[in-house]
């Protein structure tokens, strides 16, 4: 089992599973990079946090504004995650213990795992030696999720023998650990993933909002993970994406404010790591300080929950801006739909809530095309993991605003 020193921090560490290793309580997900302004945003980013003492990293092969229909930051300038990340840590010689990189392919058959993550590990510049894969002069765990399973993926993944073949590549030392993402909608899935015996770590959506992968759901799957010994990382605690602006609307209504939602999901003791997405040091800082904050006991977690609920009408069936659906999928009609139903439902809430709706209309101008410029193909809603009516939606919000 791998054994790893801890960095002076004040960030504290929690087993990861069966693993060996131990992570820290907030972990950086460096999806969000790809919403920064420029590289050297993006790289400053990275060292601040770096400096902070977190030992877990989260990225993915498709965190790249090239999955955004090739959108370029500023002419000429994309951000790839992975990229940024290999640049980052590859330059730094005051890392006093390993990296655990988790990073994510679309892979589903032994062909295309090889390839993805060939490409990540390219990226990410990542090297062998000596049995041990370093960054620039950082030793790192890499963890390998295969990304976004649902139950059709994961049965042909199955079929194709990529789990035999996805081990050899683990013990010839391309990676550490194997793991797989996946979302609300996927949970007889996901009990299959977590009793395989395939995986050793988890990424998995839960907030005060939405515990249907926890305690709210009908198998506690969280848990359930936890006693099969796999490392679980809480993603989307905050909501993700265009969540988090909802969240501070819903704050008013709830009493539960950004640390509160923090909290909620650190007192959970099953989850080894919180992965907290965000755009500034000052986002992560506060992260930081809520995980140094008292745990909620059992009965304060179920009160603080109580009171969530009502604000939960209107997170049902709205777009939380994740931009998933944008990894593999360009609107042939040049729609910008992940941003138009993210504002939308932002609007949604605020007239709901009584607060002023004005700007709105003025920011859904911007868009071009708009919203009506959807022919609703549909083939956008096989990307959208939280199942939405992506075309319906769309409609809607026309609607509102033309």
């Amino acid at each position: 089992m791998l054994r790893i020193k801890n960095m002076k921090t004040s960030v504290k560490r929690r087993p990861f599973g069966n693993t060996g290793l131990k992570v820290s309580e907030i972990s950086f997900g460096a999806m969000n990079l790809r919403m920064l302004p420029d590289n050297d945003s993006a790289n400053k980013l990275i060292n601040d946090i770096l400096d902070t003492g977190i030992n877990l990293i989260d990225t993915a092969r498709a965190y790249d504004t090239r999955g955004y229909g090739n959108y370029a930051i500023s002419p000429g300038v994309f951000i790839s995650s992975e990229i940024e990340l290999g640049k980052a840590i590859s330059a730094r010689t005051d890392i006093d213990e390993p990296l655990v990189i988790v990073t994510k392919g679309h892979g589903y058959t032994p062909q295309e795992f090889d390839s993805h993550l060939a490409e990540s590990r390219e990226r990410l510049q990542i090297r062998n030696e000596n049995g041990k894969l370093f960054i620039g002069k950082t030793e790192i765990i890499l963890v390998y999720l295969t990304h976004g399973i649902g139950l059709q993926r994961y049965e042909g993944m199955v079929r194709s023998g990529l789990f035999t073949h996805a081990n050899k590549m683990r013990e010839e030392g391309l990676y550490h650990f194997l793991g797989f993402s996946s979302h609300y909608g996927d949970s007889v899935v996901i009990q299959k993933a977590i009793e395989s015996g395939y995986y050793q770590v988890c990424e998995l959506p839960y907030n005060i909002y939405n515990i249907s992968l926890g305690e709210g759901g009908s198998t506690d799957l969280i848990k359930l993970a936890y006693d099969e010994g796999l490392g679980i990382i809480n993603m989307k605690a905050f909501g993700g994406g265009g969540m988090v602006a909802i969240s501070e609307q819903l704050s008013d209504l709830t009493g539960i404010g950004y640390a509160g939602m923090a909290r909620f999901c650190i007192s959970n003791p099953y989850i080894s790591t919180i992965d907290a997405g965000v755009t500034n040091i000052e986002e992560f800082l506060a992260d930081i300080h809520a995980a140094s904050l008292p745990r909620l006991s059992a009965q304060e977690r179920v009160e603080l929950r109580e009171r969530s609920l009502v604000a939960s009408r209107y997170l049902d069936s709205i777009c939380r801006e994740c931009m998933h659906c944008m990894e593999k999928f360009e609107c042939p009609q040049s729609v910008d739909f992940p941003r138009i139903l993210g504002m939308h439902g932002r609007y949604t809430v605020s007239k709901s809530l009584g607060f002023d709706i004005s700007g709105y209309k003025s920011e859904y101008e911007a868009f071009d095309p708009p919203a009506s410029g959807c022919i609703a193909c549909g083939e956008c809603n096989e990307w959208c993991e939280y199942q939405l009516d992506i075309p319906d939606m769309l409609e809607t919000a026309a609607h509102d605003f033309e």
